[in-house]
C-alpha cells in the first residue's frame, strides 16, 4: 500500500491500494478523503460537492481498510508522537518530561510545556503504530 506521508497520525482509508487522509465516522453513510500534496485523484470517485477541491466521497463498503492511527517513536532513546514525515525527517511531539534539560536542549519550544522537533527518519528508534479499526465499528452499526 502506498502512502505519501508515512507515520502521520489521524484517520485514513485505503482505497485502490493507497492510503489517503480522510474523516467520517460509523454513523456516516460516506467517508470523506481529503487528497494532500503527491496524493493521486481517487478513480471512480466523484468531488463532494459541498467542499472545494481535493474532497471526495467514498462508501465505506467500496475502501479495504479505514483506521485511525496514532504513531510514536524514540529519538536519543526519549519518546515522541509522530507528526509524519516530510523530505526524510519526522515531525514529533515531545512525551517526556517537559521542560527538562533535553527538551531544551534539543527541542523547539510551542507553548507553554508542548516540545516539538524534525528528526532525520534514519536516527529514530522503535516506531510503533496504534491503531484503531472504524471499519469493523462502521460495519456493526450498518450490517448487510
Amino acid at each position: 500500500m502506498a502512502d505519501a506521508r508515512p507515520y502521520r497520525p489521524g484517520q485514513h482509508v485505503e482505497y485502490q491500494g493507497y492510503a489517503y487522509r480522510c474523516f467520517g465516522d460509523s454513523r456516516s453513510p460516506m467517508i470523506t478523503i481529503c487528497l494532500d500534496e503527491g496524493d493521486p485523484v481517487p478513480e471512480g470517485l466523484e468531488p463532494d460537492p459541498g467542499r472545494s477541491d481535493g474532497f471526495y466521497l467514498v462508501d465505506p463498503r467500496d475502501v479495504t481498510a479505514w483506521y485511525s492511527s496514532r504513531w510514536t517513536f524514540r529519538w536519543k532513546g526519549e519518546l515522541f508522537s509522530s507528526g509524519g514525515v516530510r523530505d526524510g525527517e519526522i515531525n514529533g511531539y515531545y512525551q517526556g518530561t517537559k521542560g527538562s534539560a533535553f527538551a531544551d536542549a534539543y527541542l523547539t519550544r510551542m507553548g507553554a510545556i508542548e516540545y516539538e522537533g524534525d528528526f532525520p527518519l534514519e536516527e529514530v528508534t522503535d516506531i510503533t503504530e496504534e491503531r484503531f479499526d472504524l471499519l469493523a465499528s462502521w460495519k456493526e452499526k450498518h450490517p448487510e
